[in-house]
């Protein structure tokens, strides 16, 4: 089951190119004679840093990592012990405005916040301390007199590819700043390539532009949209793409739950920080809005579509397209950051109605960790808005949901997912380890699927955790 998450890629270049400019995703390579010299340094810098002085380089971000609290240096999911990805994020003084014409885990292979830097003494020494900065001087002292490569120079490169994405598109926006730059590199490998995933990043653009020579490009997944053509975008089309399925494996008994259809066709659109058991998950808004941006990680894999690219090729995605780093057996680098339009995404209206600066892809979903979240939503709502219903019902919503839960697990079973949920989250944490134990030694998860179930506090949001430990220690003792 795991081939779906890294099914065969195509080979046919420009087959390639052409299905990923369908899905609203181009990748460039640099046409005029500054954009190709500058690939060139992008190529120059990554060699040396992943080759030449890869122990000063490494060094650097080892030391970086180990401070903690401020770092500009983390690790992204998809990379091992021997082979961790870093990620290294610019000061972020430094994407908050445009810096040349212009107008690429944990979900992009990466991303990351900075702490404005711009004045001050203190806040001087943070820059000169950042990662990233001390990889560019680092470089740029050793070309000696030869021109030097800045983040203004990675910035301009970046907004000039936007802007010649939307020229080609018919595209009026001006992407005029960039947001939540960084550098994700790895030295050496093999790394197995990260799980699929979506960044919530609408209206802005994913950049990503590669540095290192033959490197793969990120993969981008073409989605299997079902026997009808119908996506997955709301709670509607969700309860149809289970009913499909489940069909198809079963041929009988495959019928979604009733309560689990109510709560789908009836509630999609209530605002969910209205209730208190509901609230921990008010970011998404309601259902539907959720599901609109990351529904198609419920849905199979039709295509995997990656390229190896050379210094400067640059992707660019608008939407919320499923991708992930791709599996890789050599040094990888390049850059990430989004393009924020100056309008905010549509004619007339203010950035901040859309909410541009707060998408930058690091609110990400893969497909085992959203529907954790759904199946503690969902729980919730059962317990609290169907408690006058028989218990066999509930229990048969439950189990439903906790089967979906285990076959997404089975289907690519990594450690990595622990550490991507929060610490207050201790029940269904310890649970999903135990989960994952059992799928290594190939032992049935049975008992695990009923413990699921049955509890009160493994999928269920903090929040309602903690009023139930409250209201248990209230209890007077007889």
């Amino acid at each position: 089951m795991r081939a779906s998450h890294h099914p065969e890629q195509r080979s046919d270049v420009d087959g390639i190119r052409r299905e990923l400019a369908e899905m609203g995703v181009d990748v460039y390579e640099p046409r005029t004679r500054h954009d190709e010299d500058l690939a060139a340094s992008f190529g120059e810098f990554s060699n040396f840093v992943l080759r030449e002085e890869a122990d000063a380089c490494r060094g650097i971000l080892e030391a970086d990592l180990r401070r903690g609290s401020g770092s500009s240096v983390g690790e992204l999911q998809g990379g091992s012990d021997d082979h961790p990805i870093y990620r290294v994020s610019f000061p972020s003084s430094s994407s908050s405005s445009s810096s040349s014409e212009g107008g690429d885990g944990r979900g992009r292979d990466g991303g990351g916040g900075t702490t404005t830097t711009r004045g001050g003494r203190g806040k001087r020494r943070t820059i000169d301390e950042n990662a990233a900065i001390r990889l560019l001087d680092l470089y740029n002292r050793h070309r000696g007199g030869r021109s030097h490569l800045t983040t203004a120079d990675i910035e301009g490169y970046m907004l000039r590819m936007c802007g010649r994405r939307a020229r080609e598109r018919g595209d009026r926006r001006i992407y005029d700043r960039l947001g939540n730059l960084m550098l994700v590199m790895q030295f050496g490998g093999p790394t197995v390539g990260q799980v699929r995933h979506i960044d919530n990043m609408v209206p802005n653009l994913q950049i990503c532009t590669y540095m290192s020579r033959r490197c793969p490009s990120t993969t981008v997944y073409m989605m299997d949209d079902g026997d009808d053509g119908s996506p997955v975008t709301d709670g509607a089309s969700l309860v149809e793409f289970w009913q499909r399925r489940r069909r198809r494996r079963r041929r009988e008994g495959g019928d979604v739950p009733d309560l689990v259809r109510s709560i789908l066709l009836n509630d999609g659109g209530r605002e969910l920080g209205a209730k208190w058991y509901t609230r921990y998950f008010a970011r998404w808004n309601t259902i539907d809005s959720q599901l609109l941006c990351f529904g198609k990680l419920y849905q199979p894999v039709a295509r995997a579509l990656g390229l190896t690219v050379e210094p400067g090729a640059t992707l660019l995605a608008g939407g919320n397209e499923v991708h992930g780093g791709p599996p890789t057996t050599e040094s990888r680098m390049f850059a990430f950051a989004i393009g924020i339009p100056e309008d905010g995404g549509a004619e007339g209206e203010d950035a901040s109605k859309d909410g541009c600066d707060e998408n930058d892809g690091e609110v990400q979903y893969s497909p085992v960790l959203l529907h954790i979240d759904f199946c503690c939503l969902l729980f919730s709502m059962l317990d609290f808005e169907h408690k006058n219903n028989v218990g066999s019902a509930r229990r048969e919503a439950k189990s439903f949901l906790v089967d979906e839960l285990l076959c997404l697990i089975s289907d690519y079973p990594m450690r990595q997912y622990l550490i991507q949920i929060n610490e207050e989250r201790v029940g269904v944490r310890t649970w999903l380890e135990n989960v994952l134990g059992r799928l290594e030694d190939g032992l049935s998860t049975n008992a695990l699927a009923e413990e699921a179930v049955d509890s009160d506090e493994i999928l269920f949001s903090p929040d309602v955790i903690k009023r139930r430990c409250r209201k248990k220690k209230a209890r007077p003792k007889h």
